[in-house]
């Protein structure tokens, strides 16, 4: 699993339902830049397959070659099983690899054989397309895998968030998951926010970007919040978890910081834009602003610049102050934790 949110909302409760199901296994997973360091935090890993930014590609021709090394990676470990929960084409590419070594692959990979996907490529009969939509070039062991496929959420109604809807409906691995990390809060935030509740801002995902952060960082400090945002990768994905453990809430545009924030306990107000926001399972979600909003679509099918994330700034403190006077303090509940852990430790 490469994708940070992914990593997050799907290989970290995986990995515990594969745990359930196998007590004594050895569980080794391979990952992306960040996630490695999500997973070191999982004490039910034994190993991290560590995959650099570097070995991940754009053009397809170096992508072949990286993909054909880190499969060789797997082949030479000699696992019992090896699963990939990834849609992505690329984990898809390494799994196809392994798979035709011989290797047992379970769940996804390609549904062309690596020589006719390099015959494609060579003849230009393979369209851009089918290297960006799963549904073009996925194959899959899981029995429900060709549900996989947006709106998914209007077709099954009754899945609530993608994680589960995923994992327990089109992989087959039943069970409640858990996201969660031991992670401690970050003294220094609660420190410096002297009594004031904590929000953080989480403004700008792969596509959708929310560009009233300035006026709503500025509104929310007047109105007696403290607040942080740093999510641009320069610090430490322990670092980032601690932080957020120490927030009260998050206000965040659909992207992997949301996943990020689950993993603590840290809830979560969504600025959806086009997302449909019951399958993201935020905490409150706010007001839809325009017609259209919930149309699911990456890319704005009316050319315009995404105004369904022009949300006012007032909106949204609205939101925060109604759902945090009904939660108690952020600061309070970790006090009261080290109180109990005080408690309980042997004299």
């Amino acid at each position: 699993m490469m994708g940070l949110g992914d990593v997050a909302a799907i290989l970290v409760p995986a990995v515990r339902l594969i745990r359930r199901r196998h007590p004594e296994a050895r569980i080794d997973v391979m990952t992306f830049a960040a996630g490695s360091e999500l997973m070191a935090l999982m004490p039910e890993v034994a190993d991290i397959l560590h995959v650099a930014p570097e070995q991940w590609p754009d053009p397809i021709e170096p992508a072949l070659h990286s993909a054909s090394a880190l499969a060789c990676t797997i082949i030479a470990r000699s696992y019992d099983r090896v699963i990939n929960f990834d849609t992505w084409f690329f984990p898809c590419l390494i799994a196809q690899f392994a798979r035709e070594c011989g290797v047992a692959i379970e769940g996804n990979h390609l549904n062309l054989a690596i020589p006719a996907l390099v015959d494609g490529l060579a003849t230009g009969r393979l369209p851009a397309a089918y290297f960006r939509h799963s549904d073009l070039f996925i194959a899959s062991t899981f029995p429900n895998i060709s549900d996989w496929k947006l709106p998914w959420w209007d077709r099954f109604p009754d899945w609530p968030r993608y994680p589960d809807f995923y994992l327990s409906h089109c992989c087959g691995l039943a069970g409640p998951l858990d996201m969660s990390l031991a992670v401690a809060a970050d003294p220094d935030l609660i420190a410096a926010a002297a009594g004031r509740p904590v929000v953080s801002i989480s403004a700008s995902g792969r596509r959708l970007h929310y560009r009233g952060q300035a006026a709503l960082t500025a509104a929310l400090t007047q109105a007696g919040f403290h607040v942080w945002s740093q999510f641009d990768g320069s610090a430490p994905i322990a670092a980032t978890l601690a932080r957020l453990r120490a927030t009260d809430l998050l206000i965040t545009v659909p992207t992997s910081t949301q996943w990020l924030a689950r993993t603590v306990g840290c809830p979560t107000l969504l600025v959806p834009g086009s997302q449909p926001p019951p399958h993201l399972g935020a905490d409150v979600v706010a007001d839809p602003v325009i017609e259209c909003q919930y149309c699911g679509s990456m890319t704005c099918p009316k050319a315009l610049d995404y105004p369904c994330l022009a949300v006012p700034a007032a909106a949204l403190i609205a939101k925060a102050e109604a759902f945090l006077a009904e939660r108690p303090r952020r600061a309070d509940a970790v006090a009261a934790e080290h109180s109990a852990a005080d408690e309980v430790r042997p004299k």
